[in-house]
């Protein structure tokens, strides 16, 4: 069976450039080089990554996007700007309770699961692998990492239900709800909602048709109108995979390659760390959780050169 065909998806924007420019370098000098990457990002920030990234498959979230949704999220952004991180907080709460105001259904966050999905749907690889524009992807990682020659591969990371708070348990209730399937928090949840994150293009047509046939309306308008912050794309389809797994069949694994690293305020310690999880044979790839959601813990001007000199002298030495 020949190997089945993948490609490489990045949704971001300027907040997170840095972060995009160390996993395209992490990338280079990796296995994965030469796999196809798509690229999307909020339609203003455009220039910026064309000129950091020439010849990258770039495409805007205006391209993407469908029916006019760009226009509504960068409405929601100047709402957004207006009230600061815990006024946006409190309009979301506010929309949860009463359905209004609208714009807080279509911040940035909930715009780039709908660009994931939308750009996935598109694809005609068998399997895309969604890396975060925070991923590392380090010289161990393989292409085949996450293929399968005859089934699709999905990632889930089973815990006890009470193990499942805050949003994750959310996320996962409101998936519960939106397909109809009953929620049991006393059973064991899924609590991966990182990247690396491989998803098979086809499900997520099928998905989207069963959205369609059972909301009637367009996929998109059913996930919008969710509650704000309270919906992961990756709940949502990871449960649809369960309850309606393609013919093919699914092969479920746990993130054993990838390594999570939450703290970076002390840029000698954080070196010296990555230092030895680069040393790991199994870790293909870090996540180095990005400060650009507005918590602001330290500085990515301070912490990603030295990391990017790290990575360079990895791959050469």
């Amino acid at each position: 069976t020949p190997m089945p065909r993948l490609e490489l998806l990045t949704v971001t924007w300027a907040g997170d450039v840095q972060h995009f420019d160390l996993l395209r370098a992490s990338l280079a000098r990796s296995a994965l080089a030469g796999i196809p990457h798509q690229v999307v990002v909020h339609d203003e920030d455009h220039a910026l990554f064309a000129e950091r990234h020439p010849g990258l498959a770039l495409h805007s979230t205006a391209a993407v996007l469908p029916d006019g949704l760009d226009a509504a999220r960068c409405e929601a952004q100047r709402w957004q700007r207006r009230l600061g991180r815990h006024g946006t907080k409190w309009a979301s709460s506010l929309t949860r309770m009463v359905g209004g105001p609208i714009w807080p259904r279509h911040l940035g966050w909930h715009m780039q699961q709908i660009s994931k999905l939308a750009r996935v749907a598109h694809s005609q690889a068998d399997t895309v692998l969604v890396l975060d524009s925070d991923v590392i992807v380090t010289p161990q990682a393989q292409v085949d990492d996450y293929l399968n020659p005859t089934r699709a591969v999905c990632i889930g990371q089973w815990q006890p239900g009470a193990e499942a708070r805050g949003k994750v348990r959310k996320w996962n209730r409101e998936a519960h709800r939106l397909l109809g399937v009953p929620y049991d928090a006393s059973a064991p949840a899924d609590l991966y909602f990182d990247t690396p994150f491989p998803i098979h293009p086809p499900s997520v047509r099928a998905l989207m048709r069963w959205l369609e046939d059972r909301y009637q309306r367009p996929w998109w308008a059913t996930f919008l109108a969710q509650p704000p912050r309270r919906w992961s794309e990756f709940a949502t389809y990871r449960l649809f995979l369960r309850q309606h797994p393609p013919a093919c069949g699914v092969d479920w694994q746990s993130p054993a390659l990838t390594r999570y690293v939450h703290k970076a305020t002390d840029v000698a310690a954080l070196i010296t760390h990555l230092r030895t999880l680069l040393a790991e044979p199994n870790c293909h790839y870090i996540t180095l959780h990005s400060q650009s959601s507005g918590r602001g813990l330290w500085n990515a001007d301070e912490v990603i050169p030295p990391v990017r000199a790290l990575i360079e002298a990895q791959a050469s030495g």
